[in-house]
Formats: C-alpha cells, structure tokens, sequence
C-alpha cells in the first residue's frame, strides 16, 4: 500500500451561541492502495461536473463509515461503501467518488 489517505468525519461543535455547525475532522490517517475506477460528467446543481470513482483499499480494522470523506492527493472523496470482501478480515475495500463532495474545513 503506497498511498496516504486521510478519513474525515462530520461532527458537531458548539458555535459559540448555544447552537452547533458540522464540521470535518481527521479521525485518520492511513495506508492505502487507491485506483481510479472511472470518470463521467453529471448534472451537479444545475451545471455538468466531472466525476470520477475510486476503489481504495486499506487494512481490515479501520473505521470507515459511509457517512464519512477521504482526502487523497487534494481530492475530497465521498465514501459510497465499506466491506470486507472476502469475509476474512484482512482488506477493507471502500468504494469512494467526488460527486457532491463538500470542501473539508
């Protein structure tokens, strides 16, 4: 695994006004093995994007949610799914992609 990804996560913190905002932190930082799966234009708002899928994998035991963001390379990527493919425990592969994907502050 040669690649460095950092998983983020929404949490709520305190606004300062007896409310709360979302905001994205790092919750880890691991090794992975990103490919690109494939690319395609969608209709984002009213305006065509790029969009582009990633298969990553990472070693079983990380806590990936499907809730959760990936920065790689300068790319926020959105988490789509999280398994254990073989059922054995050793590999977590998460299907990721940049549609919709929000800046992390």
């Amino acid at each position: 695994m040669r690649h460095r990804i950092t998983v983020n996560r929404s949490v709520e913190v305190s606004d300062g006004r007896g409310g709360y905002d979302d905001e994205w932190q790092p919750i880890a930082t691991l090794y992975a093995e990103v490919t690109s799966l494939a690319s395609r234009e969608a209709l984002i708002a009213q305006a065509m994007q790029g969009v582009s899928s990633y298969k990553i994998v990472v070693r079983y035991g990380a806590d990936v949610r499907v809730s959760d963001q990936i920065l790689h390379d300068g790319k926020t990527l959105n988490v789509r799914s999280a398994d254990d493919p073989d059922g054995k425990r050793v590999a977590l592969l998460i299907l990721a992609d940049t549609a919709n994907a929000q800046a992390m502050t």
